[in-house]
């Protein structure tokens, strides 16, 4: 099907003119309403505290633990010391992990230096078995991280 040229031009001049009635000669005959812009705060909480689950393999009893980011917690005779703790934001699928490293402390012993980790690595809550702590006769994992107290935010004039 062939169209021939003065048909060609003939339906641009009327598609010309139709969108020319129904589109605004220029951007002057267009009234915009601006709607006042309210400043958005978005505060970004990080976690704070970490939550853990102990387990003692000789007595088979599980310990809860609440620990905050660089203060160490003894269990039994391990050290736990939470160096980081993230958890995702509620619109993202969820994710929480923690950064800790585990000492193991001599019972009857003189603690002279410090001992070496015996973990020292990211644990998931989501997957414990992942990266886990290998003890003989404790368990530790990571099952939450909250905030401890929200600030508040300030009295608006």
């Amino acid at each position: 099907m062939r169209l021939t040229l003065r048909r060609t031009l003939s339906l641009m001049g009327a598609l010309v003119l139709c969108l020319g009635t129904a589109m605004p000669s220029s951007a002057q005959d267009v009234e915009t309403e601006e709607l006042p812009q309210e400043p958005v705060i978005e505060v970004e909480l990080t976690p704070d505290t970490a939550h853990l689950m102990g387990l003692n393999k000789i007595t088979a009893r599980t310990h809860p633990m609440r620990v905050k980011l660089d203060t160490p917690l003894r269990f039994g005779t391990l050290g736990i010391v939470v160096r980081a703790c993230e958890k995702a934001r509620p619109e993202d699928p969820p994710k929480t992990i923690a950064f800790l490293e585990v000492r193991e402390y001599p019972v009857n012993e003189e603690i002279l230096d410090e001992p070496e980790p015996i973990f020292s690595g990211w644990m998931l809550a989501s997957s414990p078995g992942l990266n886990a702590l290998e003890h003989p006769v404790y368990d530790v994992w990571l099952t939450d991280c909250t905030i401890s107290s929200a600030p508040t935010p300030a009295p608006s004039e």
